[in-house]
């Protein structure tokens, strides 16, 4: 007698039926403003393009130009880089105080490190001087730090703030884990505002105020006591029974 098969073969995984993220569709820039929208080529992804008057947004090589640096006051060249990386960027520019790294190995290290980011480039701003945003590419975790420091200097959210970048440097791409990434920093940078911001909730005792008139028109029908104002009762109109008699 034969035993029957009782092996089980282990079904293929099917990725088409695994969960994705939510995708964040960013439509056509809505900047009509000239000094918003650059005029764009091929080539000038190997450039650098000026996010604001303080920040400018390239790849690695540009990096390396110190003519561009000069021309432009660059004080701070940040680096978005893994580790590995920046241990040897480190060595290379260890005499040059104004070569600075993010070292990051996901894409969470890189939200973590928005605000630090954030914080060096103001400081290079408020110095007088300006910033070079750098990763390989200059199209991907660079163009995300861009993204989070004009989200949460301006108060907007990731959409406008992507289009603004994007019309700046048209080759930035984000892909939909860094925009998901991004979506949470903007909850975060929204409660942010919202404690910043007083709260226009209206103020309560001034509508029931309103409601029942003025403090003074109140005081006037009230003793200083504090007992209600009603009318003294006639002694003659109560029966023994003590009920008011009605005329």
């Amino acid at each position: 007698m034969v035993a029957p098969d009782v092996s089980h073969s282990t079904p293929a995984f099917d990725r088409s039926r695994a969960p994705s993220l939510p995708r964040t569709l960013v439509p056509p820039c809505f900047f009509t403003d000239p000094s918003v929208i650059q005029e764009w080529r091929y080539e000038s992804r190997r450039l650098a393009q000026q996010i604001y008057t303080h920040l400018w947004l390239g790849p690695r090589n540009v990096a390396k130009d110190e003519k561009f640096l000069q021309d432009n006051n660059v004080k701070l060249v940040l680096a978005i880089t893994t580790p590995q990386a920046w241990e040897i960027m480190k060595s290379r520019y260890a005499d040059k105080s104004e070569y600075q790294g993010l070292p990051v190995s996901n894409y969470i290290e890189l939200v973590k490190s928005f605000p630090l980011a954030k914080q060096l480039i103001d400081q290079t701003r408020d110095n007088g001087g300006s910033t070079l945003l750098y990763c390989e590419t200059g199209n991907e975790k660079s163009a995300a730090v861009a993204v989070a420091y004009v989200m949460e200097s301006n108060g907007w959210d990731l959409i406008r703030s992507i289009q603004f970048v994007q019309a700046r440097r048209f080759c930035v791409a984000l892909d939909d884990n860094m925009k998901f990434q991004l979506r949470s920093y903007e909850t975060l940078c929204q409660a942010h505002q919202a404690v910043l911001i007083p709260s226009k909730r209206p103020d309560l005792r001034r509508t029931l105020d309103d409601l029942y008139g003025d403090s003074d028109e109140i005081d006037d029908e009230v003793d200083r006591e504090g007992r209600a104002p009603f009318n003294d009762v006639d002694p003659n109109s109560i029966e023994e029974k003590g009920d008011v008699i009605m005329e």
